[in-house]
């Protein structure tokens, strides 16, 4: 496994579980079904970084970034976190 591989690995897990602390405790006011998209697409990530089978990266989609920017508070600590984790995810 390579360095850009397992620190997109860490940053995702990191976010998944920020995600899924949202969803059990709500405290930043977003959307459920927002927060359920973002479990599940990370979820995916995991699962990609994990297996190796990674898509080539102009393949690989920002559709998390493009949910955080439109649909969640600029001052949203969650949102930083989970656009860093879908950024290394991109480039690794």
């Amino acid at each position: 496994m390579t360095d850009r591989i397992a620190r997109a690995r860490g940053l995702v897990e990191q976010a998944l579980q920020e995600v899924e602390a949202e969803l059990a405790a709500p405290r930043c006011g977003l959307c459920p079904a927002q927060l359920d998209t973002c479990r599940d697409t990370l979820r995916g990530y995991v699962a990609l970084l994990q297996s190796g089978d990674l898509p080539p990266r102009k393949d690989r989609s920002e559709r998390l970034c493009r949910l955080v920017i439109d649909g969640w508070p600029f001052d949203t600590p969650l949102a930083g976190t989970v656009l860093a984790a879908e950024r290394a995810f991109r480039t690794a």
